[in-house]
């Protein structure tokens, strides 16, 4: 299945999981973690609750990253959400990740320094796709597609715990 094809499934995938945008919040931080995993990245905390939702190192560089899902073509963000991914070292990258949950499935991540002039506006999401980091976001998308994919007949197991727990597994971490 080529790439573009493989974005189409994942978002069908995802749309016929037939829980609350809530949960499906709450699974794609981890589906982010578990997909960051898989990538090579370490994961070091995947945060149920506060900010940033998922903390993760790669190349010597600590990943900040706060996680949001969306079926809506625009996208609002908060000064806390911000302040969550706000690199504490020169040694750290903070990044909005927003899931677009419409199909083509696509990740759309956003470093810190661009997303804090979004606070308190709501854009469009094409908006926050001219600002993204490009490779970051396509290796994301990539990724999170093929794992949709490859574990579609048990994707109503993969939740937020399971999730988790297999991305800190996989990161070193055991929680």
């Amino acid at each position: 299945m080529n790439t573009d094809d493989a974005r189409f499934e994942a978002a069908r995938i995802l749309g016929n999981l037939g829980v609350s945008a809530s949960e499906l919040g709450y699974r794609a931080q981890a589906l982010l973690a578990e997909t960051l995993a898989l990538m090579g990245t370490g994961i070091d905390a995947v945060a149920r609750v506060g900010h940033p939702d998922v903390t993760a190192r790669t190349a010597g560089r600590v990943l900040r990253i706060q996680v949001k899902a969306t079926r809506q073509p625009s996208f609002s963000l908060h000064a806390e959400d911000v302040e969550g991914i706000r690199p504490q070292s020169p040694q750290e990258d903070g990044y909005l990740a927003v899931l677009d949950l419409r199909p083509p499935l696509t990740w759309i991540c956003v470093r810190h320094a661009r997303a804090r002039v979004l606070v308190g506006r709501t854009v469009p999401l094409a908006m926050l796709k001219s600002m993204e980091d490009v490779q970051f976001s396509a290796q994301c998308t990539e990724n999170c597609a093929q794992l949709l994919i490859e574990h579609q007949g048990s994707i109503d197991a993969f939740t937020f715990s399971l999730l988790r727990k297999r991305a800190l597994a996989e990161g070193g971490i055991v929680s």
